[in-house]
């Protein structure tokens, strides 16, 4: 069919033809590669490529690595892996229900649905040759390119069956919107779970029994002994030997492509006072006032006497109007325009501006001027110091890497090449890296690689813009248990850390107790050594609250006619108790939007409906998984 598509692509009929994969390039990459011919499940009968979930696993990998700025370790990896197959395994087995069901792609509605995809546009119109050499680029068949669009049509059928299916009555709406809107008034008290260990003293059997429960905490990081050599423009420039002749040399030709590099643009002072205008209905009554000063002025009265008492320019009225020196550029441009054009000590205005009338007073002219050699000469250095380096370095990284690959184990033999010194970093682990390279993600990453732990050195690896090092490890050393012993001090905080939150529980649980038994709030408060929030109302999403403890409120039954008490775990470890004792819905403040938010109902169920589909036609799906196959 995709080859129709291509014999017919002319005129306005192309444009309708090949684009809206967007959704499904962003899914699938649009790198693809053919794997080997194994699949990574079978979901009723239909097989899912391996090379298709690894694609997708490595680009999430990815991901998670840039959020997280460090590497993952392998539990986490097999998570994602996991997540990854598992996202495949359940729209597998929702589009083979939907074909079972008679969903159907015509071949008109394909070509609507590829009509959208950005990547097949050029300047934001459809490009047709630009499509099938992008199409034929993707290595895989015709069909192959054809069934996947159709399933995403499958699936977009299938999201607008439910929404268009899915309703919320009337009453059902009032219903939900009560409950959105409701409030809830609750008082609180936070047991810090901190006191309650510093007063708690473990045993030797505590100690001993926590650290057998909880010797995985207590493990050395993995770590090898690492060395490198470091090619970076900072060292490189700092290493530079320059000289005046050089600097001049560089200096004329910086002049010859930038004639205005080194000039001074004309400068000047000027003193003012400004008369702001709140409100357009002021503009005249500001005017007046400006004009009023302007003829103070000129009357001969001291213009900074005057800025200081009728300037609202924070910033200058104290300094009687003075803005120093400055190039036309700094100035917007009718008070530019007015500066640049008077003569020193003439005064000007009213001139408007967006930020109010003002009064002008010019205090000095700086011409224009050329910065000489001797002027310029440190900014040229940096300058030079700078390109010298960049050049050098592009030199250097190419002669870094072809040593690399040539002496392959021998780190000393790179650095002699290159004229560079070899680092050394004892202790590098996997963890928090180590040394000046830190916690560098990519250099974390390259260090515990297979191939470098096998003695062979990495390629250059980027640790910053203009900074790459090559690696060498060894001493490679597994994570060892620690013995009790080196991690007391340890182990003693964290059970005191746990005991404080137990206690910090048990406490708040008793003080519920006492209270559902009819004791004062503020007594059982205070026997508890804390202080209270005062009763009031709060919403669902008030952030003035922590999220416990909202939670907690709303799934706290109605109170009758006496409050209800609940114990709370907060998610640092402390402990609440938490009162409410009152129920109220907020007032509508938009009756009218009642149909808007019956259909925002609406629109909830069906997402809620189609994911309790997508779950059932995945439990009951004959599955086969081959997570090697994407190893």
């Amino acid at each position: 069919m995709l080859q129709q598509i291509h014999d017919k692509l002319t005129g306005w009929f192309a444009y309708v033809v090949l684009g809206g994969m967007a959704a499904v390039f962003v899914f699938w990459g649009i790198n693809w590669t053919l794997g080997a011919p194994t699949y990574a499940a079978k979901v009723n009968g239909q097989e899912i490529p391996a090379g298709e979930v690894r694609q997708a696993y490595q680009q999430q990998l990815a991901q998670f690595q840039r959020r997280m700025n460090t590497p993952l370790d392998e539990s986490a990896r097999n998570a994602i892996k996991q997540r990854v197959l598992d996202d495949f395994v359940a729209n597998e087995a929702l589009l083979t229900r939907l074909t079972k069901l008679g969903y159907r792609v015509s071949d008109s509605d394909l070509l609507t649905a590829m009509s959208q995809v950005p990547a097949f546009q050029v300047d934001g119109k459809f490009d047709q040759a630009h499509a099938v050499a992008l199409l034929k680029a993707q290595g895989r068949s015709i069909p192959e390119i054809e069934a996947m669009f159709r399933r995403e049509v499958e699936m977009q059928q299938f999201d607008t069956a439910m929404r268009s299916s899915s309703f919320v009555t009337a009453s059902e709406a009032r219903r939900l919107t009560e409950l959105t809107r409701q409030q809830r008034e609750i008082a609180w008290s936070v047991l810090p779970a901190a006191p309650f260990g510093a007063q708690a003293e473990p045993d030797e059997a505590a100690i001993k029994s926590y650290y057998d429960t909880h010797k995985s905490e207590y493990m050395t990081p993995e770590r090898v002994n690492l060395r490198y050599v470091e090619l970076s423009v900072a060292q490189l420039s700092a290493a530079l030997t320059v000289n005046d002749a050089e600097l001049r040399a560089f200096f004329d030709d910086q002049k010859t492509k930038n004639p205005g590099a080194y000039s001074q643009p004309e400068q000047r002072r000027v003193s003012h006072v400004l008369i702001q205008v709140a409100d357009p209905k002021d503009d005249a009554a500001a005017k007046a006032k400006a004009e009023m000063v302007l003829k103070r002025a000129q009357a001969g009265e001291d213009f900074g006497k005057l800025a200081k008492e009728f300037s609202q320019d924070p910033g200058s009225a104290v300094q009687g109007g003075d803005l120093g020196w400055s190039e036309r550029k700094v100035w917007v441009a009718p008070f530019a325009d007015a500066a640049f054009s008077m003569q020193i000590g003439e005064l000007r205005g009213p001139v408007k501006t967006q930020f109010g009338y003002h009064i002008l007073k010019l205090e000095g002219i700086r011409p224009a001027s050329e910065r000489s050699f001797e002027d310029s000469k440190s900014d040229i250095e940096v300058q030079y110091r700078r390109s010298e380096a960049e050049r050098q370095f592009s030199s250097l990284q190419d002669q870094l890497a072809d040593a690399a690959l040539q002496s392959a184990t021998d780190i000393d033999a790179v650095a002699r090449k290159v004229g560079l010194p070899v680092v050394d970093i004892p202790d590098f682990t996997r963890n928090d890296g180590g040394g000046a390279l830190g916690k560098s993600p990519k250099v974390i990453e390259a260090a515990f690689s297979q191939d470098v732990l096998d003695g062979h050195l990495s390629p250059i690896i980027e640790v910053d813009k203009g900074s790459g090092v090559v690696l060498k490890a060894s001493d490679h050393r597994m994570p060892q248990q620690e013995p009790l012993e080196s991690v007391r001090a340890q182990v003693v905080a964290a059970w005191k850390k746990d005991r404080g939150i137990e206690l910090a529980k048990a406490a708040a649980a008793d003080a519920v107790k006492r209270l559902t038994a009819g004791a004062a709030w503020d007594a059982t408060v205070k026997s508890l050594g804390g202080t209270a929030e005062p009763a009031h109302f709060i919403g669902r999403s008030d952030p003035a609250v922590p999220a416990e403890l909202r939670r907690s409120a709303f799934a706290t039954p109605k109170p009758a006619d006496v409050p209800v008490y609940t114990a709370v775990s907060l998610a640092n470890g402390d402990a609440a108790i938490l009162c409410v004792s009152a129920v109220r819905v907020e007032p509508d403040a938009n009756p009218a939007q009642a149909d808007v938010a019956r259909r925002q109902f609406a629109q909830q169920f069906a997402s809620s409906e189609a994911e309790g589909y997508a779950l059932a036609a995945r439990a009951a799906a004959k599955v086969v998984v081959n997570p090697k196959a994407i190893d």
